[in-house]
């Protein structure tokens, strides 16, 4: 005996039904009612013997209270056989027409379905949403039908098989299953498989497909870091140089993208567990989880093809990378698969993705809410891969042009820090072209020859191909043009005519022997012109393109890497140029006409300037030719004289202790910062009464310069001899402020100012052409090396060092030592400055090498040959600023010689002797020559710094917000 009973809600007593034995054979019809189609009611629950129990159903079958109908007639044919077909389910249905009326139509409940996805899936399934508390269980789902197609005595077997299925999805779920077994029909009762119809057996198999790929799938992200990544980082000594920059570029975010399917296979496991073997559908945790699927593949997908290039760059160059990699081949997780391989899985996941979801769709029956959902998945799918083509193509030309910097062959010594690292490398066009009658290139016998010009975003590359033992490398014919210096010719000049060889066979003798004869054929080429901006008539190219057409995409591809490199240096500046005067300072010219004024007084060309402030106001003072000039700070900026000294070559401003120190008539002067405020006020020149000579008068002065050394403020100056220069070190002592009294621009009270001897006077070459100052010692520029010499020293204890340490050559050390040595001899020095704690950067006017802190050439004996020749120097933060008096600005930086920007300045000087990394630096630039005469643009240049936003305080911390925040 079975009980039966309605809703908790309804339940007022139990009845008691009596279970017939299934027929013999097997019929399908009851006591002539047929099995029809329709939804499984759920609002009532069921029990079997011994038990109680709640909806949703867990027990054999349920019946509503008025069932048997209250029908004689009706009742007679209603028994529990009837009863349990009529609850089968999804097919199987025995359903009288008094019954009918009381359960609602599947089309009827689809007509008004709700458009939340939880809800449109209960109506789907009968009205057993995702969160409904009468959710039916696939328990009932399974006995139900079990009882209606075996009867009770089959029953427990049926259970027990049930039982057995539900382990091998738990057992599939922990990848315990062998993978023959892990198929959906396999795991699913037969009983369940043979109640479904054909397409929805297909889609079942369709959605355990989505799960079981995405298991694999988070498995294989989830291998690659315990295999590949945690191992590399901990290998001690490191497997890798720059083992963190290679992290990022191999493996990128695929720890991100691994979370997010993390998370999703979670649900999927959990409705799987919870509906198997009739999952309704997945499509509504995919939609979700598909909206976080942007950013991260995004990323991903853009860096796929540097990893790939790095990684196989690394195991050609690493022989324990390739090592390491072969040991994690061994394990047994890899399943004999590449790195290669497992990389590339984010990369097509979501096509795969896309066509499994695709089948599925195609497979659901109409009414079904994944006709809405999966739709949704796949514009989103196919959005994110579209959005990720032309990422993908500019990772590529990165790859390609890594590979191609990486394989460049410069001429033996020579450094040029292309940055193939930086997120803007890019190749814009890349082809062969021709040249004609260059000297020392291999040519055929009509003297030409075939090359490959690459156009990156900051330099043009010419090279032609080499092969080295196996290895084809590219070697660079000319030196590379950054493409601030590229400058187009002319692209319209006529077609020229190129002999070339047609190779063929021929029976007879040729002069040279038997075999092949070489008859000529000319062709058609077309030149074009491009130069290098500072070097015109030196590195001037003629190049020849095969066909019109290609000559007219080499001006267009010219004309948008230019374009490109212009707006990324404009965004970008590390230094601008701020005008401050660009019309006081002019000279005469032709152009003047013989009645003008300013014959009679011209200021001149600027000399030199410095900068002070004093009792508050800022000051700028400039020498010229005339005398020398200040001015206020501010817009209404006005010059006038209050020096009348002509044509100073050097000035120097020490603020603190109120002095101006002037070269001039082979003196060294000082003037007080505060008389000099005063003449500006009254406007009239300064006395030469008040000024005070530091030097000893025992020859001109030279060189000056200003610095700490020892912490100490020390002028250093350098007097000329018959045969060589001494340089003196003063210090000054005194001249602050006196405490507790307010200065202002026309009284100040000071603390009498002395200049005391620091350390000893010392010899240079005469022809010295520089002072730099640095922390400890003085270096000097003199007879094309630099002398390093420590002026507090005793002059018996005295070390002097010369640098680059050329005593190394001709001893075995090669022939890059004896290059960088000729260089210099035919190279004017400039200076020394600090690269690192371990090497300096000495500075010549056409090159830069690096040298330990002894004086020995470093990094290979490898130079940096500057762009154009180089006047003077200044540095700011990690940078050097090369002035050239050609007109142009270059700007490196100070540990790569990594050229980072190039300003254009017509005949630029640098006017102020500056200590580093301290203030705006002085500048004159040529200006506009016309009838008021030559005009000197005095400008300063101004370091830039990052423009940071800050983030309103009150903003909302949710990311999909912040776009919003005010």
């Amino acid at each position: 005996m079975s009980r039966f009973r309605k809703p908790e809600k309804q339940l007022s007593e139990w009845e008691e039904w009596s279970l017939p034995e299934q027929s013999a054979s097997g019929s399908r019809h009851v006591n002539g009612w047929s099995e029809l189609e329709g939804p499984l009611n759920t609002d009532y629950g069921l029990a079997s013997d011994g038990q109680e129990m709640s909806p949703p159903m867990r027990g054999l079958f349920a019946v509503p209270r008025e069932y048997p109908p209250q029908s004689s007639s009706l009742q007679s044919q209603w028994d529990a056989d009837s009863a349990a077909a009529f609850w089968a389910f999804p097919e199987a249905q025995v359903q009288s027409p008094t019954a009918a009326e009381h359960f609602e139509s599947p089309h009827r409940a689809l007509e008004q379905r709700p458009s939340d996805q939880s809800q449109s899936r209960a109506s789907y399934y009968g009205g057993w949403g995702e969160d409904d508390d009468d959710r039916r269980s696939v328990a009932s789902y399974r006995t139900a039908r079990v009882t209606a197609q075996y009867g009770v005595d089959d029953l427990s077997g049926q259970l027990t098989e049930l039982q057995l299925q539900q382990e091998g999805i738990e057992r599939f779920q922990e990848g315990e299953l062998p993978e023959e077994d892990e198929e959906w029909h396999k795991l699913c009762p037969e009983s369940a498989r043979e109640a479904l119809d054909k397409k929805e057996v297909q889609r079942q198999s369709v959605i355990f497909e989505v799960i079981k790929s995405e298991r694999d799938y988070v498995l294989d992200m989830q291998m690659v870091e315990q295999v590949f990544v945690h191992p590399l980082l901990s290998a001690d000594p490191p497997i890798v140089d720059e083992l963190e920059s290679f992290i990022k570029d191999v493996f990128s975010n695929i720890s991100d993208v691994e979370k997010i399917h993390e998370g999703l296979l979670a649900s999927l496991f959990e409705r799987q567990r919870g509906e198997h073997p009739v999952v309704t559908s997945i499509s509504d945790l995919v939609l979700d989880a598909s909206f976080g699927f942007p950013e991260p593949y995004d990323i991903y997908i853009k860096n796929y093809p540097i990893a790939e290039g790095r990684h196989r760059k690394e195991l050609k160059i690493n022989q324990e990378y390739s090592k390491f990699i072969q040991k994690c081949s061994q394990d047994t997780r890899i399943k004999k698969r590449d790195l290669i391989s497992l990389l590339t899985r984010p990369v097509t996941r979501l096509p795969r993705l896309s066509l499994i979801l695709e089948h599925c769709l195609k497979l659901t029956p109409p009414g079904h809410p994944d006709l809405e959902t999966i739709p949704l998945i796949l514009g989103v799918l196919e959005g994110l891969v579209k959005a990720t083509q032309p990422g993908i193509a500019a990772a590529e030309s990165k790859v390609k042009v890594r590979n191609l910097i990486e394989s460049l062959v410069f001429e033996r010594g020579e450094l040029i820090d292309l940055d193939p690292s930086d997120e803007n490398r890019s190749m814009i066009y890349q082809g062969s072209l021709a040249r004609q009658n260059v000297k020392g290139w291999e040519l055929d016998r009509h003297g030409w020859v075939d090359i490959t010009v690459s156009v990156l975003d900051h330099y043009v590359i010419m090279t032609r191909p080499e092969v080295r033992a196996g290895v084809t490398r590219n070697v660079v014919t000319s030196r590379p043009i950054p493409l601030d210096f590229l400058r187009l010719g002319s692209f319209s000049l006529p077609a020229e005519t190129r002999k070339v060889d047609d190779e063929g066979r021929t029976t007879k003798k040729s002069i040279l022997g038997i075999g092949k004869i070489f008859k000529d054929n000319s062709i058609p080429v077309y030149p074009f012109m491009i130069n290098h901006a500072s070097l015109h008539s030196k590195r001037r190219y003629t190049l020849y393109a095969s066909s019109e057409g290609i000559r007219r995409k080499w001006r267009d591809a010219f004309d948008e890497a230019m374009i490109i490199r212009r707006t990324q240096q404009d965004a970008n500046r590390l230094f601008v140029i701020e005008n401050i005067s660009d019309t006081f300072f002019r000279s005469i010219t032709t152009l003047v006409p013989a009645t003008s004024p300013l014959r009679k007084s011209p200021t001149g060309r600027l000399t030199t300037a410095a900068r002070f402030s004093v009792g508050g106001r800022s000051c700028l003072v400039a020498g010229c030719d005339s005398g020398i000039y200040l001015a206020y700070a501010g817009p209404d900026r006005k010059f006038r004289k209050v020096i009348d000294l002509a044509n100073p070559p050097a000035l120097a401003a020490l603020e603190k202790q109120g002095q101006l120190l002037v070269v001039h008539g082979g003196g060294l002067l000082a003037f007080p910062l505060d008389d000099i405020v005063k003449a500006m006020d009254i406007e009239q020149p300064v006395s030469n009464t008040i000024l005070k000579r530091l030097d000893n008068g025992d020859g001109p002065v030279t060189l000056l310069q200003v610095g700490t050394l020892n912490e100490r403020i020390v002028i250093c100056y350098s007097q000329k001899g018959f045969r060589q220069q001494t340089v003196h070190t003063l210090e000054p002592v005194g001249g602050q402020l006196e405490m507790g009294l307010t200065p202002t621009p026309t009284a100040a009270v000071r603390s009498p100012i002395t200049y005391r001897r620091y350390g000893t006077p010392f010899f240079v070459p005469k022809d010295a052409s520089s002072l730099t100052v640095l922390k400890r010692t003085v270096v000097v520029a003199a007879d094309h090396q630099l002398v390093v010499v420590d002026p507090n020293a005793a002059p018996n204890e005295r070390r002097v060092l010369t640098v680059p340490d050329f005593s190394a050559c001709g001893s075995g050390s090669g022939d890059a030592l004896t290059t960088l040595k000729n260089m210099a001899m035919s190279s004017t020095p400039l200076g020394v400055i600090w690269a690192s704690d371990s090497e300096r950067l000495v500075l010549y006017d056409t090159f830069g090498t690096y040298v330990s802190k002894f004086g020995y050439p470093t990094r290979n004996r490898t130079y940096v040959r500057w762009e154009t020749k180089v006047n003077s120097w200044a540095i700011r933060g990690p940078h050097i600023l090369l002035f050239s008096f050609s007109g142009w600005i270059e700007i490196r930086h100070i540990s790569t010689g990594k050229l980072v920007q190039v300003e254009e300045a017509p005949e630029v000087r640098m006017l102020q002797i500056a200590e580093p990394n301290n203030g705006a630096l002085l500048l004159a630039i040529r200006g506009k020559d016309d009838k008021d005469g030559l005009a000197d643009r005095l400008v300063e240049m101004l370091e830039t710094s990052p423009l940071e936003i800050p983030h309103s305080p009150g903003a909302s911390s949710d990311p999909q917000w912040r776009e919003w925040d005010i």
